[in-house]
């Protein structure tokens, strides 16, 4: 009996360890960021706003944003390479805790929306993407009880021009001029 307890416990043990043995986005995201074949890019979202044109339920939206991560490869290091890390995203985003909101694209071209926590309540929104001349790279937006609903209608408050993208594009150029070299 006091075996089969014995084998119980370290059965279970060995699936604890088994599990934790899994890596996560944020692990991914930890692992690269240091390395130079990789983009990466943690932008605070007072980066694009113009809080004093928010009203207080944008500007209350907006403050459950903390901050985005953004890691990418280009393709130019190596195909080899590429792929690798395309098939790796892909398998930690298989995760069942990532829940796919939304994909699109082709063959060769293609992007993912994901998020984690409540759908009322959104800890965390990923956006993985591809492009076999590009690069691979996964965007994860973190916060705290982001409520999809609210995030949406902020983005609708783009067209009037109450957030400021043109921080946004001094990234975009870097990206450009990353990619081209």
């Amino acid at each position: 009996m006091k075996s089969i307890k014995i084998l119980g416990l370290a059965l279970a043990a060995a699936a604890f360890v088994s599990c934790a043995n899994e890596p996560s986005l944020q692990e991914y995201y930890v692992e690269n960021q240091q390395d130079n074949k990789f983009i990466a890019l943690d932008v605070p979202t007072s980066m694009f706003t113009n809080a004093d044109a928010l009203d207080e339920n944008q500007r209350t939206t907006l403050e459950s944003v903390k901050k985005i991560n953004v890691l990418a490869l280009p393709v130019k290091e190596s195909k080899e390479e590429y792929e690798a890390e395309k098939a790796k995203l892909s398998s930690i985003l298989q995760d069942k805790k990532y829940q796919l909101l939304m994909k699109y694209g082709s063959n060769d071209r293609k992007a993912e929306i994901y998020f984690t926590g409540d759908e009322e309540a959104i800890d965390e929104i990923i956006v993985y993407g591809y492009d076999d001349t590009k690069g691979v790279g996964v965007a994860r937006v973190l916060g705290e009880d982001m409520n999809p609903k609210k995030l949406m209608e902020l983005m609708k408050s783009l067209e009037k021009g109450d957030v400021d993208v043109d921080g946004l594009k001094g990234i975009t150029g870097m990206f450009k001029t990353e990619i081209e070299e």
